[in-house]
């Protein structure tokens, strides 16, 4: 048996170690990667994960920032989440209606605005039909993109 000596003594250094690892924690958190490492989008079709350094790195597809975010151009610390305009149905009520009430019509080539859903397709699908990875056709395979 251990004395209650040794035992005040284990209780103690528990308590004190517990205490100096909050106090780790808390004064040097873990930093935020600068952009989304991954994104998972949840859609009535199955969920799309996207994988930023996939799209982005050398070894994947290339991609620049500005080749997805086309909104604001030339300002890197401006990009916004597609879906701050791009929103779903039920998100609606707070989307601008055109890309004009946001935007001059000379900063943007297509002023309607499209839902998420249609943004995604047409801006992915794309870039994946030159890539020659995806689905070819926006209606055959949904499987390629969407986890069922």
């Amino acid at each position: 048996m251990t004395s209650k000596k040794q035992l005040l003594f284990a209780y103690g250094l528990a308590i004190h170690l517990l205490l100096v690892g909050i106090i780790c924690y808390a004064a040097f958190p873990a930093k935020a990667p600068d952009e989304p490492i991954r994104i998972m989008y949840q859609t009535n079709a199955g969920k799309v994960l996207f994988d930023h350094h996939t799209h982005t790195a050398a070894s994947g597809f290339g991609a620049s920032c500005f080749d997805c975010h086309h909104h604001p151009s030339e300002d890197e610390g401006a990009l916004i989440a597609c879906g701050e305009c791009h929103q779903a149905p039920a998100e609606a009520g707070s989307q601008p209606e055109r890309c004009l009430d946001c935007h001059d019509d000379s900063d943007i080539e297509d002023t309607e605005m499209v839902s998420r859903a249609d943004a995604f397709h047409q801006q992915c699908i794309e870039c994946h039909e030159q890539f020659g990875k995806g689905p070819q056709s926006g209606s055959e395979n949904c499987a390629k993109c969407h986890i069922l």
